[in-house]
């Protein structure tokens, strides 16, 4: 067995040079220090089976490492499906367009106080707020309240480091509040209307039109998403626009800015946006990882994971494998676009991320806008790492121009 520890200081600073010892020598893995124990797969072909085969590596018991009930989108199919196409619309490649406009006009306002200010952290200035606000009104909660939703994430995800499963009940029952109160308004304007059987003729006269409307007035099989169905998924699609969207982007623009030559070539050639786009996702992924749950006895490479253990699918490790990519464990902007077919940085399978697109069109708006309004801008001191160790983000990033 090798010595992994996915949450020693040496592992969380710089996690890939385990997963490559991972990957070559143990490539099933598992941390019997951390309560509830899991098991760790870090090949290509093993991870993306995992996400291909919900029957055996079922998502129903939760993400993360600790076990949950299930709950829409958490859940295997066909559970999950019915779940999945309430929102799915919300965020198809065509739609998500429709939101260019936007983003470029939001991306434009924050370079704008980032040349105002000087400068100072990517993150707070731009990284966080911009997917972050793009989220708040799609889903249409307050974009007051953006510092926040930081701080609840904060706190929720640094728990995933913490072996008690109890260290996270806190921070979810302050999302768990939070939703419920913005559910609760829109069922107060139905009432206050006279309306009590709300439809989605509502959304866009009775209730504003967006997804939290949307998923309140949802007809499920004949009935109401309940209040914990409906936290889970506005949890989920938050975090989602507030933790990975912003970890893209640091991600990003931390590489390109590492190595001044690779800035230079995409401003040169601002052709190879995309590319490098992809090639952060595949080299840097903003998750590590996620989990599953056996639901039976698997055998991979003579170890035997027994039924209902968890493991972790960790897609940074197969996003370096070198059976799949070839140079894999460095980062190259002539991989060209073909990257993302194969890449797993956003799942593969039923639960392939809905908000790829989006968090595709921020990057490429945000790139192109820097490249052309700040070509100058540069490192100005070492970035920090968030804290959850199945994430992958830049806590800090500071730069100057």
């Amino acid at each position: 067995m090798v010595a992994y520890d996915p949450v020693s200081p040496a592992v969380l600073a710089d996690p890939f040079p385990a997963y490559r010892e991972l990957r070559e020598r143990c490539p099933v893995h598992q941390a019997t220090a951390f309560t509830p124990p899991f098991f760790t797969l870090s090949r290509y072909d093993d991870v993306r089976e995992g996400l291909a085969d919900s029957d055996t590596w079922s998502i129903r018991y939760g993400q993360t490492p600790q076990y949950t009930s299930p709950a829409g989108l958490v859940n295997d199919p066909p559970e999950h499906t019915p779940f999945r196409q309430l929102f799915s619309r919300a965020f198809t490649p065509q739609t998500v367009e429709l939101l260019r406009a936007e983003i470029e006009l939001l991306a434009n306002e924050l370079i704008d106080t980032m040349i105002e200010r000087g400068a100072g952290d990517f993150h707070d200035r731009y990284a966080f707020p911009l997917p972050t606000t793009i989220i708040a009104r799609l889903l249409g909660i307050p974009t007051t309240d953006l510092a926040r939703f930081k701080q609840m994430s904060t706190d929720l995800t640094a728990t995933y480091n913490d072996p008690d499963p109890k260290s996270s009940a806190a921070p979810r029952a302050a999302f768990d509040d939070y939703f419920t109160a913005v559910v609760e308004t829109r069922r107060r304007m139905l009432a206050d209307a006279g309306v009590s059987d709300a439809t989605p003729e509502h959304v866009g006269t009775i209730l504003p039109d967006d997804l939290v409307s949307r998923l309140v007035v949802a007809d499920l099989d004949g009935r109401r998403l309940t209040n914990h169905e409906l936290c889970w998924m506005l949890l989920l699609l938050l975090l989602g626009g507030n933790e990975t969207s912003t970890a893209l982007l640091t991600n990003l623009i931390w590489r390109l800015l590492e190595v001044p030559e690779r800035w230079e070539a995409i401003k040169a050639d601002p052709g190879l946006i995309d590319a490098a786009i992809e090639e952060s996702l595949r080299y840097d992924p903003p998750v590590l990882g996620l989990f599953r749950t056996t639901t039976r006895d698997v055998v991979r490479h003579a170890v035997t994971i027994p039924a209902k253990a968890k493991v972790m699918l960790c897609f940074a490790a197969a996003n370096r494998d070198a059976a799949e990519f070839d140079d894999a464990e460095h980062f190259r902007l002539d991989r060209g676009r073909d990257v993302a077919k194969h890449h797993l940085s956003f799942g593969f399978g039923a639960h392939f991320c809905p908000g790829a697109a989006l968090a595709r069109l921020e990057a490429r708006a945000t790139l192109g806008l820097l490249v052309e309004r700040l070509p100058d801008l540069r490192l100005d001191g070492t970035p920090e790492r968030i804290v959850a160790f199945n994430l992958w983000g830049r806590r800090t990033l500071p730069v100057a121009w």
